[in-house]
């Protein structure tokens, strides 16, 4: 035994004269070393670089220890990310579902419009053409008039039907209010991890501005908000952060903005669980590095 550990010795320093840079190349991503920042583990893994530059038996058991705490991190974090997911596609779900409901309303009201349009204007105009054949020329003018009159009149209530209704939403939770910093409650606040990662700047962004800003921008780009600091900007920032009690109607565009913001808010978290993934996977990688050299 003592010979074979002699031996499994002198081939990990080998190793090391061969790989002098094995530690220098592992390096993260910039986007999964923000993550290590966030989460706190960037000196944990700092340190596990210099116990791989510097093989040591000894070290084995730093390195396992600091291997664990980086999978406990890593899966506390992502399980925050998840349950902010989670409370997402569940608002995203109940939106759907009143949106789908005055939709249904809306289309059913039009469709019944359009009927009575159709039966209303071709009955009146039938019988003033029927009228033009005979000597009532003046009855003929008169349904023409009527019939014109009826279809504009239908016209214009099918326009505004088309609008639909409007209803409160009675989701306890609104994900969106913590991205335009209006007032929460214990429903709608994001779990730590989650709060640093969206205030902070992705390292691919040229303007410097956080993730929370960043989204903000594309939604105005897109026209999704008109801009935050004009008074259009605060009242659709007001519905699509309403809370049940407030009495803020919402409408059928209203309910659709919510929701594609919702979803690209949940993008965003899927960012996260990638980079949390690097930093999982780069744990073995250290700890094959370590082994191979002993």
């Amino acid at each position: 035994m003592t010979l074979s550990v002699a031996a499994i010795l002198c081939v990990s320093y080998s190793a090391i004269a061969q790989n002098p840079r094995i530690a220098a190349d592992m390096e993260l991503p910039l986007s999964a070393e923000q993550m290590a920042e966030t989460t706190g583990l960037l000196p944990i893994f700092n340190r596990m670089k210099e116990l791989v530059a510097q093989p040591n038996v000894e070290h084995q058991f730093e390195l396992m220890s600091l291997q664990q705490q980086v999978l406990l991190q890593v899966t506390a974090a992502s399980l925050q990310v998840d349950a902010a997911a989670g409370q997402i596609a569940a608002e995203i779900g109940e939106t759907r579902e009143l949106e789908n409901y005055l939709s249904g309303r809306r289309d059913s009201k039009v469709n019944k419009i359009n009927l009575i349009n159709l039966g209303v204007g071709g009955t009146l105009a039938t019988a003033s053409s029927a009228l033009g054949f005979t000597v009532h020329d003046n009855a003929a003018a008169v349904t023409g008039v009527l019939a014109g009159t009826a279809t504009v009149a239908l016209s214009l209530m099918g326009l505004k039907a088309s609008r639909g209704e409007t209803r409160e939403l009675q989701v306890p939770s609104n994900m969106l209010s913590e991205v335009f910093s209006h007032p929460s409650d214990v429903n709608n606040v994001y779990p730590p991890i989650v709060a640093s990662f969206m205030n902070a700047t992705a390292p691919n962004d040229v303007d410097g501005l956080s993730r929370q800003d960043r989204l903000i921008r594309s939604w105005e780009d897109v026209g999704r908000i008109p801009a935050v600091d004009s008074a259009a900007g605060q009242e659709k920032i007001n519905h699509l952060t309403s809370l049940p009690g407030q009495k803020i109607k919402q409408t059928i565009a209203d309910l659709d903005d919510r929701q594609a913001m919702l979803y690209d808010l949940q993008v965003r978290l899927n960012y996260m669980k990638q980079d949390l993934a690097i930093l999982l996977a780069a744990v073995p990688k250290l700890q094959n590095a370590q082994l191979i050299q002993h």
